[in-house]
């Protein structure tokens, strides 16, 4: 069975901007707005990646708030994150109408927000892999980033998939060369990206170098997420643009099962 992979960004391409702002900031008793500028000014400061800041800052403010920090606190986050129309529904479908039309369909999330939020929403148990920021934990803290993905660092991540070195500390597999005798797990012209913003265009570049799909996703009342998507397009980075609903029928659902179909021919 011929094998594709669906591979997400999240924050803004499955739910409405960051995950952390529609309810894990307000209870750290503190805007998201604040956060976020405190954290780019951080980085600025200390020629530290955004990402590295963010997860101390956050850290740091759940600690002030009395919050636990361990898996168990973001898992309810993600139990309770607003997600776009349609995203619980939308993996199984996917894969189900793959499997009738003999492709496998594989799920995958690369995102800069956090993992074990994510595995808290309802959706989990469709997706093959999450490659999302995490912790070390140990007596409800966050003693040390697990892994930290960043705009640029999504990238290795299309490659593990494309090549079956599914583990982040597998160094040499990640990098072997492909030869006749050692076949990709999926080819990169098997793979589609979604994704939002500038903060993907790595991952567009190489999926789109490589004979892979692009899609945008933007939100249609959202002018700057518009304006994004259709500078996106002009620019060549994407194939395609489609509004956050990932419901049956819907955009998403018509292209993406208009895919699967080409894959079977």
């Amino acid at each position: 069975m011929k094998k594709i992979a669906l591979c997400y960004d999240f924050d803004g391409t499955l739910c409405s901007g960051y995950m952390q702002d529609q309810k894990l900031l307000h209870d750290c008793k503190i805007e998201p707005k604040d956060f976020w500028i405190k954290v780019a000014n951080y980085a600025k400061q200390n020629h530290c990646d955004p990402t590295l800041a963010y997860l101390m800052l956050l850290e740091q403010h759940m600690q002030a708030a009395g919050l636990k920090v361990n898996a168990e606190t973001f898992k309810q986050y993600g139990k309770e994150l607003k997600l776009f129309k349609g995203v619980n529904e939308w993996f199984a479908r996917i894969k189900e109408f793959g499997k009738n039309n003999n492709i496998e369909v594989q799920h995958y999330i690369i995102s800069s927000g956090l993992s074990d939020v994510i595995k808290g929403c309802s959706f989990i148990k469709d997706i093959n892999l999450v490659y999302a920021s995490s912790y070390i934990y140990d007596n409800d803290k966050g003693v040390w980033p697990k892994l930290s993905v960043n705009y640029s660092n999504k990238v290795q991540f299309l490659y593990r998939i494309n090549k079956g070195t599914f583990d982040v500390f597998d160094q040499v597999g990640v990098n072997a060369k492909k030869d006749e005798n050692n076949k990709a797990h999926i080819p990169f012209e098997n793979i589609i990206f979604f994704g939002d913003g500038e903060t993907d265009v790595p991952c567009f570049s190489v999926n789109d170098k490589n004979a892979g799909k692009n899609i945008c996703v933007y939100e249609k009342d959202n002018k700057k997420s518009s304006s994004i998507a259709k500078k996106l397009f002009s620019e060549g980075r994407v194939h395609y643009l489609i509004d956050g609903d990932y419901s049956e029928n819907s955009e998403a659902d018509k292209l993406v099962k208009s895919f699967i179909l080409s894959y079977k021919s």
